[in-house]
């Protein structure tokens, strides 16, 4: 798997329509490189926060950040003081 940049993956994902099949296939490729390297998991949590937490309406990119959080709170491998960042 080539290397993939999770903030350009990120932007191309939010410069596609939403709940697009291209944004869905974005968000795919950066959920696999954030498996794979969690570190930017943190810093992408606390700054798509702000996309579910003011009441926006069921899209494909709310699932996609609520699961990115569940995934960094509870399964990534990250310290204590990372996956606090991400809640």
């Amino acid at each position: 798997m080539a290397t993939v940049d999770p903030l350009q993956t990120l932007q191309a994902a939010l410069a596609q329509p939403a709940n697009s099949v291209e944004q869905a296939e974005l968000l795919a490729q950066l959920r696999e490189a954030l498996e794979a390297r969690p570190q930017p998991l943190p810093i992408l949590c606390a700054t798509l926060l702000g996309t579910v937490a003011a009441g926006v309406e069921d899209s494909l990119l709310k699932r996609f950040v609520l699961d990115l959080i569940h995934f960094g709170i509870a399964r990534a491998n990250l310290s204590l003081e990372q996956r606090t960042q991400c809640a």
